[in-house]
């Protein structure tokens, strides 16, 4: 074989292994363009269902309220604040996610979620400002309140039943029990 022929082999080999992968390269890039295309038409359709779920949440936090007060019932009151404070987050994500889709597109939902992932609430906010839809701003006002607050409210109830059970089981066992505390010298 003359080497003109080697040559040019070798370099459709070069070629061929050049656009294998930037063909696989554009597929890994797709492929999570395609996903978050699914998650923000999803959003978009969770739209219908998301005041019903901050609604049963709400609730549940009302009834949760005297189990709070009850110190033998604070570790479960903390756990299901925690789950409500889940389900504000999520549906806080949704709606930020599907108004940032309806108002920027793919490029506000691709920006958010750069940012962390949770930056779709950041896009949401500055779209809703931006486009004058202060009723939607409101909305990621409150449903962020919703979140943090009950957050916050889980952390300290989880924090406070802690405490009883810790001094619980030093009047029971105080030989078990292992108390710390700084000696100032």
């Amino acid at each position: 074989m003359p080497r003109g022929d080697i040559m040019s082999i070798e370099k459709l080999k070069s070629a061929g292994g050049m656009a294998a992968g930037l063909l696989l390269m554009l597929v890994l890039l797709a492929l999570p363009l395609m996903l978050l295309l699914g998650a923000a038409e999803i959003s978009v359709w969770a739209l219908d269902w998301i005041p019903q779920a901050i609604g049963i949440a709400t609730l549940g936090c009302m009834l949760l309220i005297p189990l709070a007060i009850i110190p033998a019932t604070r570790g479960l009151a903390a756990s299901l604040f925690g789950l409500a404070s889940l389900v504000f987050g999520a549906c806080l994500w949704l709606y930020a996610l599907a108004f940032t889709y309806l108002e920027w597109g793919m490029l506000g939902v691709v920006i958010g979620v750069l940012i962390f992932g949770v930056g779709v609430v950041v896009t949401g906010t500055l779209a809703a400002i931006f486009s004058g839809m202060w009723v939607v701003l409101g909305n990621v006002a409150f449903l962020l309140a919703l979140f943090v607050g009950t957050r916050l409210l889980s952390v300290w109830l989880a924090r406070l039943a802690d405490e009883r059970h810790m001094r619980k089981a030093a009047r029971e066992t105080p030989s078990e029990v292992v108390i710390a505390h700084k000696i100032e010298g």
